[in-house]
């Protein structure tokens, strides 16, 4: 299984930044983000990390630099685009609720394998009371998240770390969309 992570995303997942290298200047500005680490769209956590993101318990064991055997570490990697709106999720993604009734999505694998198919424009149907929506639309419960732009804090568990609201607000304030996250693990 791959290393869990924190994952941050806008609301619209459809938006993308303007080019391939606004967002990481920007996080890089904010201190999110420091140096990069082999390529371009991999970071090592930057000064103002740990103001930005708030790990809970009293002693988390994070690291922030690779070890000698290549163990996994806290790095961020940024997905600035990509041709479609993706879901990203993980071994333990959570059953989806309907946003209206609140009715589980049992088959919601299935669902996801045709809308995939179908392209990101097609609704699902509750079981329950057939309202349509989009997937993203559906309660996942930080589990699962739709997207053509991501940061991924890598080796953050679920709960063991949030964004704080400032970091949320300071993605909204410069590019003018609001921002969510959740966990793939």
């Amino acid at each position: 299984m791959n290393n869990a992570s924190l994952v941050l995303c806008p609301l619209d997942p459809y938006w993308t930044p303007p080019d391939d290298i606004s967002l990481g200047q920007f996080l890089q500005s904010i201190q999110l983000i420091g140096e990069p680490f082999h390529n371009q769209a991999m970071f090592l956590a930057g000064d103002r990390f740990l103001e930005l993101v708030a790990f809970m318990g009293c002693s988390p064991d994070i690291r922030f630099e690779p070890g000698d055997n290549n163990s996994s570490f806290c790095s961020i990697h940024l997905q600035t685009h990509t041709n479609t709106v993706e879901f990203h999720s993980g071994d333990n993604t959570h059953t989806p609720r309907c946003p209206r009734c609140r009715a589980p999505v049992s088959n919601w694998q299935d669902k996801i394998a045709e809308w995939k198919d179908q392209g990101a424009g097609s609704p699902w149907a509750c079981p329950d009371c057939r309202h349509e929506a989009s997937p993203w639309q559906f309660n996942w419960r930080r589990s699962a998240g739709f997207g053509r732009c991501f940061i991924q804090i890598n080796d953050i568990f679920p709960k063991e770390a949030i964004p704080q609201q400032q970091l949320l607000d300071k993605l909204n304030s410069h590019y003018g969309v609001s921002w969510h996250y959740f966990y793939q693990y």
